[in-house]
């Protein structure tokens, strides 16, 4: 065989080659847009999750709270009461700031439901 006939067959196999490597660069460049999207989808999914474990911790944090000033407000209700009650037994004025708190008081819980 000499070089003449081997030159044809070289180019159609060199074609062949040049055509498969365009093909696959061209999958490549058209499935880059798919690969970054999924990886910022994967990416705002463990942001989401974080954002989520924050707001159940801040939501145990406020239920906490809510309770911390319920006794807060029972305790000092029972307070008042309890100075009320000394200031009838000892024939004393109640101040009207203790009667003021004392009705303000009841007039919270008449609203919230509580007690």
């Amino acid at each position: 065989m000499n070089t003449q006939s081997i030159l044809p067959i070289l180019q159609v196999i060199l074609t062949c080659g040049n055509i498969c490597i365009i093909g696959y660069a061209f999958i490549k460049f058209l499935g880059k847009p798919h690969d970054n999207l999924e990886t910022r989808v994967s990416g705002l999914e463990f942001k989401i999750k974080e954002i989520e474990q924050s707001l159940h911790k801040g939501n145990d944090r406020f239920r906490e709270n809510a309770e911390t000033n319920e006794v807060l407000i029972r305790s000092i209700f029972a307070l008042i009461e309890f100075e009320v009650h000394y200031c009838e037994t000892e024939q004393k004025p109640i101040s009207k700031n203790l009667e003021k708190a004392k009705d303000e008081l009841h007039e919270y819980f008449a609203k919230s439901g509580r007690r």
